[in-house]
C-alpha cells in the first residue's frame, strides 16, 4: 500500500501534468493570422487579399473568447488579410469592404465600437419583473478584442501585410462573396482594380 505522503505527491504531479497538457492544447488553438493565400483569396498584380468568415462558435471563441458569442447577435466577423508584394505603398484609408450575398445584396461593416449596442436576434421570453432589480451582467459585446483585432491599417508599405476583422450584420451563407474596393496607390491616389471573390 502506498504511503499517504507518496499518494499526495503523485496526485500533485498528475494534476500538474494534466494542467500543462490543457494549457498546451489551449495555446495550440490560440488566435493566429495566416498568409492571405491560406484563406479564400484573390490576387491582382502584386496585391493579394484573403478572407475568412468566422461563422462558428469555435472560431469566434478562438479569436474573441468564449463569452463573446457574436452569432447570437447576428454579427459575422470576417478576417481580412492584405499583402503588398509590389514596390508601391498602398493607401487603405478609404478601403471599402462589403459582404455580398447570393442575391447580390451588399452589406457594409459595422464599426467595432457600435457592436455593443446590438441585441440578440432570438426573441426574448416574457419575464415578470422582480421587485428588487438584480445586478446587470457584463455586456458580452464589449470585449476589448473586438476593437483591438479590428482592421485598422491606414498605409501598407511594400513587402508588408495588414490584417484584422470586419464585422457584418449577416448570417454566414453558402455563396457569400467579399467585395473590396478603393484600394489606392499612395503616391498618386490611383485606384487598384477591385477584388471580388467567394469566401465560403
Amino acid at each position: 500500500m502506498m504511503p499517504k505522503a507518496g499518494f499526495v505527491i503523485l496526485s500533485i504531479a498528475l494534476i500538474t501534468a494534466i494542467s500543462a497538457s490543457v494549457a498546451e492544447a489551449y495555446s495550440d488553438k490560440a488566435f493566429r493570422v495566416h498568409p492571405a493565400a491560406e484563406y479564400a483569396h484573390q490576387t491582382s498584380g502584386q496585391v493579394t487579399i484573403g478572407a475568412k468568415p468566422y461563422g462558428s462558435e469555435e472560431l469566434i471563441a478562438e479569436a474573441f473568447g468564449r463569452k463573446t458569442d457574436l452569432l447570437k447577435y447576428g454579427v459575422l466577423p470576417v478576417l481580412v488579410v492584405v499583402e503588398n508584394k509590389g514596390q508601391k505603398t498602398l493607401d487603405l484609408r478609404a478601403l471599402e469592404i462589403n459582404l455580398v450575398s447570393t442575391d447580390g445584396r451588399h452589406v457594409g461593416p459595422i464599426a467595432p465600437e457600435d457592436i455593443q449596442y446590438l441585441r440578440k436576434t432570438s426573441p426574448r421570453a416574457t419575464v415578470t419583473p422582480l421587485p428588487v432589480p438584480l445586478p446587470r451582467k457584463k455586456n458580452p459585446l464589449s470585449a476589448p478584442e473586438l476593437t483591438t483585432r479590428a482592421f485598422a491599417a491606414q498605409m501598407l508599405p511594400p513587402g508588408d501585410s495588414a490584417s484584422g476583422f470586419f464585422y457584418f450584420e449577416a448570417k454566414p451563407e453558402p455563396g457569400d462573396k467579399l467585395y473590396v474596393n478603393r484600394l489606392r496607390d499612395a503616391r498618386n491616389g490611383q485606384e487598384i482594380m477591385y477584388f471580388e471573390f467567394p469566401v465560403d
